[in-house]
């Protein structure tokens, strides 16, 4: 009997796909999806940051990947259905998925970006980037996980927090956190002193970053809530810190 003819793929059609071919999670994609979970959602020069500090191999940038890769990447995750790109306020955002959220191993819902927030968020972003310069490794727990925490009491809730050495005054206590609060704007003196005054159990210190403009009117509050409650707890204050190749976002989305 004659053969089966066996119809070949040309050039241009390219190779047939297996049938279970999909892109691999590497442990890099895994750490750099948790962190943007972690923060809601991160702008693509982040993401840069985040992937450069996350590579084995020398970023284009001082600590920052190309364009080039950084395109490849993102395409590759969005393929993959890790993530969605928006254009948001004149950005590129990236949000994870779910099924980018699980393979993190993060429990948290998709996050639906709220454009009165994205200023914040990524101030956040850029404050972690400054105090965990390697990433995952720095003990930061996010705002996500602190509400978590806090369940349904009514403690006030800040953007990070840190572990810190214990006090030396403190007895029986084998743990305690820096909140970490960044502020873009002038807040009120009674809202101040809820926060203070509802903070979580086991906070040794509070770290404020603001903007220059902020910088003077909010020490001097934050000095006169502090005297007001005894001294307690110990509060500084510091200018947003720069992450080379990032810029902020005034509260309109431009660049600050």
């Amino acid at each position: 009997p004659p053969r089966p003819r066996i119809r070949r793929r040309s050039r241009q059609q390219g190779r047939a796909q297996r049938w279970d071919a999909r892109p691999v999670l590497t442990a890099r994609d895994a750490a750099a999806l948790r962190f943007v979970g972690e923060q809601y959602a991160v702008r693509d020069d982040v993401l840069a940051v985040l992937l450069g500090r996350l590579s084995p191999a020398k970023p284009q940038a001082s600590g920052m990947l190309g364009p080039r890769t950084l395109r490849q990447r993102l395409g590759r995750w969005q393929q993959a259905g890790w993530v969605e790109r928006r254009r948001l306020l004149g950005h590129t955002w990236v949000l994870p998925t779910r099924t980018g959220l699980r393979l993190a191993g993060l429990q948290f819902d998709p996050w639906e970006p709220a454009e009165s927030r994205l200023a914040h968020h990524h101030a956040v972003a850029l404050v972690r980037l400054h105090r965990e310069a390697a990433p995952g490794q720095g003990g930061w727990v996010c705002e996500r996980a602190l509400w978590r925490r806090r369940g349904k009491a009514s403690w006030h809730l800040s953007d990070g927090a840190l572990p810190a050495p214990v006090p030396a005054d403190w007895q029986g206590i084998d743990q305690a956190w820096e909140l970490v609060e960044v502020e873009l704007t002038r807040k009120a003196r009674p809202r101040v002193v809820t926060a203070l005054k509802t903070r979580p159990p086991h906070t040794a210190a509070i770290t404020y970053y603001v903007p220059a403009a902020l910088h003077a009117p909010l020490s001097a509050l934050l000095a006169s809530v502090v005297r007001e409650l005894g001294g307690r707890p110990e509060v500084r204050v510091e200018p947003l810190p720069q992450v080379p190749g990032v810029t902020y976002m005034a509260a309109g989305g431009e660049a600050a």
